[in-house]
């Protein structure tokens, strides 16, 4: 990269304070930072840092008089400089360039405008690509799909037929949606497989990581809300749906038919079992395991999952436990 502070207060909207002129080639931690790079700090306990950093301009929320370095004012830095890395980002990445050679297009489906598909992609029939996607190599999308505008799919991402995902979406590489539910029935002792017809449905503005796995309902639909996001290595199993602006982290596992609110985090490796509902705005801890229902506004943590303070209260009393058992022997 190699922008000057003029150029990153453009992007960034911000009030130039020292050389407008400083050439840029780099962006930092502010601990890390060396001269050429560009830093932030996100709030007023973070300002005397900016004494020590070997970054040559930073961005902050208001004049520093102890530093001569260049500075660019905004209302929030750390807001600012996710702007700037995301132009950074965008340039950086290698964008397919038209539809490659070897992309397999079925020619029943309907492709939009700008549209962009790298090397061994297939489309089967029926298929609706909307405008501004951007298909890496290696993708498959299975008959009957939707895909909205502006939606990018990466490398290695598997999309079975009748998949519909909304404006967009970023879909990490090796994710499989619509992969069939597990579902079967014990019949004198064999296990007989209950045919997954259902569909699945995402809204706008999500966000699937990497080897994620969305199982497509037994009947009717699995649902993902706008603006969920979801961390890697996660799994959605059949009919689970997951409210608007919730996000699950990394390896979080939802059994059949969960159902989780608005706004609600699940830390990582967090296990749901079958039809629990979680309330909106509710936090799961990580490594939680959650067996019940819980009430919108919950805070809980632990294996089963119980309110966060009274969990709190047993693990200081499971430290306690030697010593209460060395006391209870000697007597």
């Amino acid at each position: 990269m190699k922008y000057t502070i003029k150029q990153i207060s453009e992007i960034i909207d911000g009030k130039v304070l020292g050389d407008e002129n400083l050439c840029i080639t780099g962006v930092s931690s502010i601990e890390n930072a060396v001269e050429g790079d560009i830093t932030f700090i996100k709030s007023e306990r973070f300002v005397g840092k900016i004494l020590d950093t070997g970054a040559s301009a930073v961005v902050t929320h208001r004049p520093i008089e102890e530093t001569d370095k260049t500075l660019i004012i905004v209302d929030n830095p750390f807001l600012a400089f996710i702007k700037l890395l995301q132009v950074i980002s965008d340039q950086k990445q290698q964008r397919p360039r038209d539809v490659h050679p070897s992309a397999v297009i079925s020619k029943e489906s309907s492709i939009g405008d700008n549209f962009s598909a790298g090397a061994n992609v297939v489309i089967d029939g029926n298929t609706q690509i909307g405008n501004n996607v951007t298909i890496y190599p290696n993708v498959y999308i299975g008959t009957d799909c939707k895909i909205g505008d502006d939606s990018t799919i990466y490398a290695n991402a598997t999309i079975r037929e009748e998949v519909t995902i909304g404006k967009r979406a970023v879909i990490q590489s090796g994710a499989s949606i619509g992969d069939d539910g597990f579902g079967f029935l014990q019949i004198e002792g064999k296990h007989v497989k209950i045919p997954q017809v259902g569909t699945i449905e995402i809204g706008d503005d999500v966000s699937i990581g990497s080897n994620v796995t969305i199982a497509r309902a037994a009947l009717d639909k699995t649902t993902i809300a706008s603006g969920v996001k979801i961390d890697n290595h996660s799994h959605i199993a059949h009919n689970c749906t997951i409210g608007e602006d919730s996000m699950l982290i990394a390896y979080a596992k939802l059994a059949g038919g969960v159902k989780i609110g608005k706004n609600v985090m699940i830390a990582e490796d967090v296990g749901i079992t079958d039809h629990v509902v979680i309330g909106d705005k509710s936090m799961v801890g990580a490594a939680s395991n959650v067996y019940k229902s819980l009430e919108p506004g919950s805070i809980v943590w632990g294996s089963p999952a119980k309110p966060l303070t009274f969990e709190k209260r047993i693990q200081v009393l499971i430290k306690k436990l030697p010593d209460i058992y060395k006391k209870v022997k000697d007597l």
